[in-house]
C-alpha cells in the first residue's frame, strides 16, 4: 500500500507541475547556449528548493534530449523518480552528499552522460546543508569531463515552506526568470585541494544565483 501511495503522489504532483507550467509566463537568459541544436548533454545544478519546475520544463523545452536525475533512496526520492517518470525523466537513486556510498549511482550517472543523456542533480541535496554543494557533482564532472550548467530560478510569486530547504512552490501566473549559467568545466585530473577549490567555485555561483539582482549585476 505505502509504494501505491507514493506512487499516486508522484502523479498528482506531476498534473500540478502541467497546470501551474501551463499558467506561467518566462524571462530566459541562455549564457550557457542550451538551445543550440548541435549541443551535446550537460550536467545540470540546480538548489534543491527550485527544482518543482526542472522535470516540466525539460520536457517541454528539451523533450528531444534524453534526461537522468539523481534521486536519494528514500521514499521522497521515490516520489521524484516518479514525478519524473511521467515527463519521461530517467531517475538514478543515490546521493550528492555520498559519493564514497553512491559510487554505483555516479559510475551509472557516468555512463549515461557518455550516451548524451542531460543529467540533473541538486547539489544541496537531499537532506542539505540549504545551498552548500555536495561533492558528487564534481566528481561527476570530473569523471566524465561533462560541463556543470548551474541553473537559476527565480519566481515572481511563490509560496515558502518551512523545510529544511525552504522550498519554493511557483504560483499559477507567476512570472519565472531562468538563467543557464555558463559551463563549468571540471578538469579530470585534480589534488584534493584543487577538487575543493572547483566544489567552491561552483558554490559560490550558485549562492549567487539566488538572487535575481546578483544574476542582473553578472550580465
Amino acid at each position: 500500500m505505502a509504494k501505491i501511495r507514493i506512487k499516486n503522489v508522484g502523479k498528482i504532483i506531476a498534473w500540478l507541475m502541467r497546470g501551474i507550467g501551463a499558467t506561467l509566463s518566462w524571462e530566459v537568459r541562455d549564457d550557457a547556449g542550451v538551445f543550440d541544436a548541435t549541443r551535446k548533454g550537460w550536467i545540470w545544478s540546480f538548489w534543491h528548493n527550485r527544482m518543482f519546475l526542472i522535470p516540466w520544463l525539460h520536457h517541454e523545452w528539451f523533450a528531444n534530449v534524453p534526461g537522468t536525475i539523481l534521486t536519494s533512496p528514500s521514499g521522497d526520492g521515490q516520489i521524484i523518480a516518479d514525478i519524473c517518470e511521467s515527463f519521461g525523466i530517467e531517475a538514478e537513486r543515490g546521493s550528492s552528499s555520498k559519493p564514497e556510498k553512491g559510487m554505483s549511482a555516479l559510475i551509472a550517472l557516468a555512463k549515461k552522460s557518455n550516451e548524451g543523456y542531460e543529467i540533473g542533480i541538486t547539489p544541496d541535496g537531499p537532506r542539505g546543508p540549504l545551498h552548500r554543494v555536495q561533492p558528487g557533482i564534481v566528481k561527476l564532472a570530473q569523471l566524465t569531463g561533462t560541463p556543470i550548467i548551474p541553473v537559476h530560478l527565480h519566481y515572481s510569486h511563490f509560496i515558502q515552506f518551512k523545510t529544511w530547504d525552504e522550498f519554493l512552490l511557483p504560483l499559477p501566473f507567476a512570472k519565472v526568470t531562468i538563467v543557464f549559467d555558463k559551463p563549468h568545466h571540471i578538469p579530470r585530473r585534480m589534488s584534493e585541494a584543487e577538487f575543493e577549490q572547483q566544489r567552491l567555485a561552483l558554490e559560490d555561483v550558485m549562492r549567487l544565483g539566488t538572487t535575481l539582482e546578483n544574476l542582473q549585476h553578472s550580465r
